[in-house]
């Protein structure tokens, strides 16, 4: 599998490209020390629950807020938010992230958890 770093400070274009080949095997290390799985939507649980034969939470079915509609408190760095209307991939899964703590935080105390 090819090396996906940048040799120069900062994010060139290809950077973070995988070949489809290999995308399984990338994204198996990735979640190799992880129990829990989550993801927004039908399609994007259903496309990660194939590529990782592992079950996966839609967050949607426990209420989530759109990722668009979230408040991004958090900052990222990239040079990509310049541009008006980019949807930092980021913050939107830190805002999920936060999201998720609350909802587990708030439903573990009153032992409201789906089953």
């Amino acid at each position: 599998m090819a090396d996906h770093r940048s040799s120069v400070k900062g994010i060139n274009w290809a950077d973070g490209y995988i070949e489809y080949r290999d995308l399984h095997a990338v994204v198996a290390k990735a979640v190799a020390g992880f129990g829990h799985f989550y993801a927004y939507g039908v399609s994007k649980r259903t496309f990660l629950a194939g590529l990782t034969r592992r079950l996966i939470h839609n967050l949607e079915l426990l209420n989530c807020h759109p990722p668009d509609s979230f408040n991004q408190g958090r900052w990222c760095t990239l040079p990509c938010h310049k541009f008006p209307k980019f949807a930092c991939t980021t913050k939107r899964a830190h805002s999920l992230y936060d999201w998720l703590m609350y909802y587990l935080k708030k439903n573990i105390s009153s032992n409201v958890l789906p089953t």
